[in-house]
């Protein structure tokens, strides 16, 4: 490690040390659960697993294994180690195998998800048939989150630590493998799975697994056969069961196979029949009939590209019979949605063009789109929404690079236009007809080494084309330090002249997209040009051609559908029938035209005159080769590409041979993280507080005119004073002011109980489990008016004050309401960790610039940035400095949502705790570096993070080990942040809901610095070069596998100097936050307008079938969300209007037995049939097939039948015509 990194790391941990004595003082001072922070700190891994796991030991176990073995490796030798008791203390076999298994899913999640503690319910013996005993492993849905090497290898150790401890094999019998297969499909047809196999595998999986698997039941739907079987506990799907079979056991056996031969205590030889698929009966089926649809997408059908290029290409026996393009795949498209457009169909024409690079705020599961774009897909794409793509992975987060290519649109005057501005972009968007091409799409390298998807024929990019120059012999260094010469956007004729002279491939500037004209339109399109005339277009300038001149061209629809599709922008003038075109000589020469000087006669010129300029066609079609008049991919003759290379007088490479369809998934966000619905305080009123839970209409409510107000009947915690032995609720006693503890009791005999070293409250006599919950009366209206005077506070300080109608922990421990007080008077909420949270979508960025995080150089200095990526002082705003790994950047939201929470931090300690104030920011320059912390909603585990800027996108900016840090890519997923004294003062586990998944989403320890070793290790894929080598680029045209070629990647850094440092980038961008602010879909209202304006873009966009984008609304969105309704209608509960009280079904006095108030339908008509005259409009509009009309009328009538009153049915006078 570099000492400027230990001393930012040094740093950090200074401020967070005293922030955390200050917590701890006023800990020690309040009335909250805990006197001390109940957050440990971890400083890495091993600690992170520990703390979470509460196993005394695998800490110190874990540092010693780490650096001589894998983690893999490390997890069966802990299982060792618990199988032998060196670590852990448990006294039975069931309790060391589960011991060890935890251990090895903390261990391979790096201590930060949930899984270890919600995934894995519990370990029980059973009995085989023949007496002998065999484990089994209770899996709880939150497993998923653990991942699927992760689930797999948790069996593999389970079963390695039965055989350590001397237990037999589990021997399934018939009806449970059968259950197993029925049960599998049952969970992915409700829940969905990531990799689905077979029954056959599964069964077969279910016959050969040592270990039993087994789980909570996590769905409604029951299994139809084998049910109530007598080791299996439900009849309904084992979400967790299910997962590790499928994803885990299925999808990652050739990992597992990796341990198992290694391990003597154990054999697990069916596994290569797995792999094999060997398990299948009938005659002739094979295992690649199950094989996952994500494979092969990335398939080519052909190995090279259509350049003529004999010296790279080999051989003309060598030579393919097509270009070379990847499967399309529609994976992508399905579950389209209403309101979430389809920006272009699999591999499309017109569609975003593949660019391979890494922007400095990309990489990491992102995609870079030219801002310019973002706006004319009507600002439906905006920073940080998500789009699911069709490769090279399933979803990306969308980032503005303004360096690669915008889009081309032809405009209702008939220019078409390329857009690389997003202010001429906003300027000319109402006057698009057509989106012709929607630009670049940059992809990272790294992208395709993640997902294992071999690399698709690149784009034809100027980082391509200057290493083609070098290497034909050119001074490109020279080129470059010529101030006269602009090498990525030259002058036509400079680009000519390079081509010729140096036998190099055209300039990409104007190479066209010939691999989309067909061989027949080429000719068609070569002889209007040699029909064309030049002429002056009149206002003295250039035009880049060295004349003023301009290529006019007969207006004819043919040529000019040609032009649109080779994407070259021109002006189309029907009226006065010509079209025009700049920048004409390269065009004209790739086309095998030349263009020659004539005069009329033979006259001689007049000193202003020019000399005409005339086309020359140089070729018949007779000339072309068979080869050339047969190229193409999906017919023959359909890609023109070879017909130019063998006409034009230079080489010209295939400009987008990778079109990427996608489209829109969730957009981005920056919102306040709620309870729903969002309250002030975790203190409980029941339904005193009425619909809006307020709690001072609870210190009012009365149930009847004797009783007192305020006095509530609630289920709470019971608290015992030890001094003084007053009983309360609350953590203080309000006698003697000293601390409580809860007074556990049994419930049959009512004895006072002590929790054991493992914190199980049982009763020895009764064999009961105790508990401190109990029903009392508390005087709400007391709480309430002694909270405000506690803190100094009026009524009318706030709007008003939500508690919760009742508490979900295990000891219902109610949290002070003065916290709740303070917390209504500055607007924030508290989440069900007494927390206050706020969401953003992660991106990464890997340097930025001080001009647009809204701060200063001197700010900047002031946190340790000296230089910027070159070396070079920092003195000016426009300077790169590379991010530091824990410094993120907040959107505009989320600095003013830090500022309300700082505010109440600072009353928090003053007004309640009896200290000083810690923040006292004035405005958003003070979040400066402030501390805060970072967190994913599936993990346990808090990142500490320094804020370093603002950001006008509704994203969250962050280093991409730190979100990596979370267990998150960034690929369209939103992560909270919480002010650091508020986790560190207001958390209490005590508040955690007492159910599955309580424990996820909440910060059990925290990591004070990030080793990029210990992050999830997506992130190491990341490349961090600052230009792809010439061969990467040849690589792609061979569609090679990403790991054959050699490009840098962050892992080869880990473990050196460089493992913070050196993020270079291939692109820059102007500002992190260029287009939209928010995407269309947040800012139109109803989901009518979004659907209006999803089918209008659909019109527009060239890569886009508008009609298939309605049917798949319709059948993906509108009738799954008909039919629900309708089936929620007829299985609805009804509703107490006053008092809430629910009823299966409809008393038959329509009044509530409860309290004799109205009783309503919780599910109505508007809310059952709201699309179904919009589905049958679109599908009228657009012309979908008859089959979905005909399911539309279908589902009309049953609707019909429900709703509609046949004796008393409208009548119109057409009815007696």
């Amino acid at each position: 490690m570099r000492a400027e990194d230990e001393r930012y790391f040094e740093r950090l941990e200074d401020q967070l040390e005293s922030a955390f004595d200050v917590a701890e003082r006023a800990k020690e001072r309040g009335g909250d659960p805990k006197p001390e922070v109940e957050i440990p700190t971890a400083r890495d891994m091993a600690d992170r697993v520990e703390n979470i796991l509460g196993i005394d030991g695998v800490a110190e176990r874990v540092r010693e294994l780490e650096g001589e073995m894998s983690r893999e490796e490390a997890a069966l030798e802990l299982a060792e180690d618990f199988a032998a008791g060196r670590v852990g203390d448990y006294e039975t076999k069931a309790g060391k195998v589960e011991g060890a298994v935890r251990t090895a899913v903390a261990l391979l999640t790096e201590g930060v998800v949930a899984a270890p503690i919600e995934g894995i319910d519990r370990v029980e013996i059973l009995e085989n048939d023949d007496g002998t005993e065999f484990v089994n492993v209770y899996y709880a849905g939150p497993i998923r989150s653990a991942g699927g090497t992760a689930q797999a290898l948790s069996v593999l150790v389970a079963d390695y630590t039965r055989a350590l401890v001397g237990m037999e094999q589990y021997d399934a019998r018939e009806e449970e493998v059968e259950r197993y297969a029925e049960e599998v499909a049952l969970y992915d047809k409700e829940t969905g799975l990531q990799y689905t196999p077979k029954d056959k595998e599964t069964k077969f999986i279910a016959k050969h697994i040592p270990i039993m698997l087994d789980g909570e039941a996590t769905g409604d739907e029951e299994v139809s056969g084998f049910r109530d079987l007598e080791r299996v506990d439900t009849n309904s799907a084992r979400g967790g069961m299910c997962l590790v079979l499928a994803e885990g056991i299925a999808l990652k056996a050739p990992k597992i196979q990796r341990y198992t031969r290694n391990l003597d205590e154990i054999d697990w030889p069916w596994l290569q029949d797995l792999i094999d698929g060997n398990y299948y009966d009938d005659e002739g089926e094979t295992a690649d009939d199950g094989a996952d649809a994500d494979e092969g997408d990335g398939e080519a059908t052909a190995e090279n590209d259509g350049d003529t290029d004999a010296s790279e290409d080999g051989d003309a026996a060598d030579v393919p019979e097509g270009p070379p393009r990847v499967d399309t795949s529609e994976k992508f498209l399905r579950d389209l949605i209403a309101g979430r457009p389809v920006f272009s169909h699999p591999c499309a024409e017109g569609g975003f063009r593949l660019r391979y690079g890494r922007a400095r705020n990309h990489g990491f599961a992102t995609a870079g789109v030219h801002p310019a774009a973002m706006h004319l897909v009507d600002d439906f794409l905006a920073t940080g929404t998500q789009i699911k793509t069709e490769r090279p992975g399933k979803a990306a987060g969308v980032v503005p690079v303004d360096s690669i290519e915008g889009p081309t649109v032809k405009l209702a005057n008939g220019d078409v236009r390329r857009i690389d501005d997003p202010e001429d972009a906003l300027e000319i968007r109402n006057g698009v007809e057509k989106i012709l091409d929607l630009g670049e799409y940059l992809v990272n390298y790294g992208e395709f080494v993640e997902n294992n998807h071999p690399l698709a024929p690149a784009s034809y990019t100027y980082e391509w084309w200057v290493q083609d120059l070098e290497a034909a012999g050119a001074d490109v260094q020279a080129l470059e330090d010529d101030p006269r010469i602009d090498l990525e956007f030259p002058a036509p004729e400079e680009a000519l002249e390079w081509a010729t002279e140096y036998d190099a491939p055209l300039h990409p500037e104007y190479t066209y997209l010939w691999h989309d004209l067909s061989v027949d339109a080429f000719r068609d399109l070569t002889a209007a040009v040699a029909e064309g005339r030049i002429e002056r277009d009149g206002d003295g300038s250039v035009d880049g051609n060295g004349d003023d001149s301009v290529l006019v061209l007969a207006s004819d629809d043919g040529v000019a559908d040609a032009l649109e599709t080779i994407v070259i922008e021109h002006r189309q003038r029907h009226d006065d029938d010509r079209i025009e075109i700049d920048d004409w000589r390269p065009f004209v020469r790739s086309v095998g035209c030349e263009p020659r000087q004539a005069v009329a006669d033979g006259a001689a010129l007049e000193p202003d005159q020019r000399p005409e300029i005339e086309l020359e066609r140089t070729w018949t079609d007779g000339d072309l080769s068979e080869r050339a008049r047969t190229w193409g991919h999906e017919a023959e003759g359909d890609n023109a590409i070879e017909a130019v290379n063998e006409v034009a007088p230079f080489r010209v490479r295939e400009r987008a041979p990778t079109r990427i369809g996608n489209r829109m998934g969730r957009p981005e966000k920056s919102e306040s993280r709620d309870l729903s619905p969002a309250v002030h305080t975790l203190f409980p009123i029941g339904e005193a507080g009425g619909t809006q839970r307020n709690v001072a209409d609870a210190a009012k409510h009365a149930e009847t005119m004797s009783d007192t107000p305020g006095i509530v009947e609630l289920e709470v915690g019971r608290q015992r004073c030890e001094s003084c032995g007053t009983e309360t609720f609350k953590n203080r006693c309000p006698d003697c002011d000293d601390r409580t503890t809860p007074d556990y009791r049994c419930p049959d005999c009512d004895q006072r109980l002590e929790p054991d070293e493992a914190g199980r409250v049982e009763c020895d006599h009764c064999e009961r489990e105790g508990t401190c919950v109990e029903t009392r009366e508390i005087d709400v209206n007391d709480e309430f008016r002694g909270a405000l005077e506690s803190v100094g506070e009026r009524e009318n300080a706030f709007e008003i004050l939500k508690g919760v109608k009742g508490l979900s922990s295990q000891n219902k421990v109610p949290e002070p309401i003065e916290k709740g007080i303070l917390r209504a008077k500055h607007d924030v909420s508290a989440f069900k960790d007494g927390t206050v949270r706020y969401d953003m979508t992660d991106l990464p960025v890997t340097s930025v610039r001080a001009s647009e995080l809204d701060v200063d150089v001197g700010q900047l200095q002031a946190l340790g940035y000296e230089e910027d990526i070159h070396g070079e002082p920092l003195t000016h705003e426009d300077q790169l400095v590379e991010l530091k790994v824990q410094d993120i950047v907040l959107s505009d939201g989320a600095a003013e949502h830090m500022l309300q929470t700082a505010d109440f931090i600072d009353d928090l300690l003053e007004q309640y705790y009896g200290l000083e104030s810690f923040y006292e920011f004035e405005d958003r320059q003070d979040l400066v570096g402030e501390l805060v912390f970072g967190m994913a909603p599936h993990t346990s585990a808090a990142t500490v993070g320094r804020v370093i800027g603002f950001t006008s996108a509704a994203v969250g900016y962050a280093h991409p080990y730190f979100h990596a840090a979370k267990r998150r890519n960034c690929d369209g997923d939103e992560d909270c942040v919480m002010l650091l004294l508020d986790g560190l003062l207001n958390f209490s586990k005590t508040f955690l809901p007492d159910q599955r998944g309580g424990k996820m989403d909440a910060p059990l320890v925290m990591s004070s610095r990030i080793d990029p070793s210990e992050i999830d290790d997506e992130a190491h894929n990341m490349d961090v070069v600052s230009q792809y080598p010439r061969e990467f680029y040849l690589a792609t045209r061979e569609q090679a596998d990403p790991e054959d070629v050699d490009v840098e990647i962050a892992e080869a850094n880990l473990g050196t100097d460089l493992e913070y440092t050196g993020f270079e980038h291939t692109h820059d961008t102007t500002d992190i936050a260029m287009g939209p602010d928010l995407s269309a879909y947040k800012t139109l209202g109803s989901m009518m307008d979004k659907m209006d304006a999803q089918l209008e873009l659909s019109r527009k966009l060239a890569a886009v079938d508008e009609t298939d984008v309605a049917e798949r609304v319709i059948e993906y969105h509108f009738l799954p969300d008909l039919i629900g309704n309708l089936r929620a209608f007829s299985r609805q509960e009804t509703r107490c209007l006053d008092c809430g009280e629910k009823f299966r079904r409809m008393p038959l006095t329509g009044d509530c037995r409860e309290c004799g108030g109205r009783v309503n339908l919780t599910v109505h008509k508007g809310s059952v049939n709201k699309y179904m005259q919009t589905a049958i409009q679109v599908a009228d509009e657009y012309d979908c097939r008859p089959y979905t009309k005909q399911r539309l009328e279908v589902l009309e009538r049953s609707l019909e039948s429900i709703f509609e009153n046949d004796k008393n049915k409208q009548s119109g006078i057409e009815d007696f015509m």
